[in-house]
């Protein structure tokens, strides 16, 4: 009875440990950085062609600096095969970098082509004491349209 005891209270304490490891693994996996808690951006589409570039940028606390290095606009006509028609850069454009906890704007209206792709490349930052990071998103695909 003895020896029962100490194998369950054994199993236990091993489920316990294995459960806490991967606990510890899943949380490693969601973490962004430690100046970077969460980014996105977006193109959306407006009138005429016109298609909206935005940045989500939320940092680890109040960060120095907070927004957007660099914005790579792609086009393409079918959707497949894009080739570059804007770069955005913050030492061009104050308005792509802040500072606080949170950054959140629209950046930029570029004149695009009814019916054709539009995707970006948004390079997100966040900064605090001469130190920061820097993570490439995405965004979806969108058509410009009239």
């Amino acid at each position: 009875m003895r020896n029962s005891g100490k194998r369950i209270i054994s199993g236990i304490l091993a489920l316990i440990m294995i459960g806490s490891i991967l606990c510890t693994s899943a949380s490693a996996a969601t973490y962004s950085s430690l100046y970077l808690n969460s980014y996105s951006g977006s193109v959306l589409p407006d009138k005429n062609g016109v298609v909206v570039i935005s940045a989500h940028v939320t940092g680890c606390g109040f960060m120095d600096e907070i927004g957007v290095k660099t914005i790579f606009l792609y086009e393409s006509e079918d959707g497949k095969d894009f080739h570059r028609v804007a770069l955005y850069e913050s030492a061009d454009y104050p308005v792509m970098m802040g500072s606080g906890t949170v950054f959140n704007r629209d950046l930029f209206r570029y004149q695009g082509i009814v019916g054709r792709y539009y995707v970006a490349s948004v390079y997100a930052y966040a900064g605090k004491d001469g130190n920061g990071d820097t993570r490439n998103y995405t965004t979806t695909m969108i058509m410009a349209r009239a």
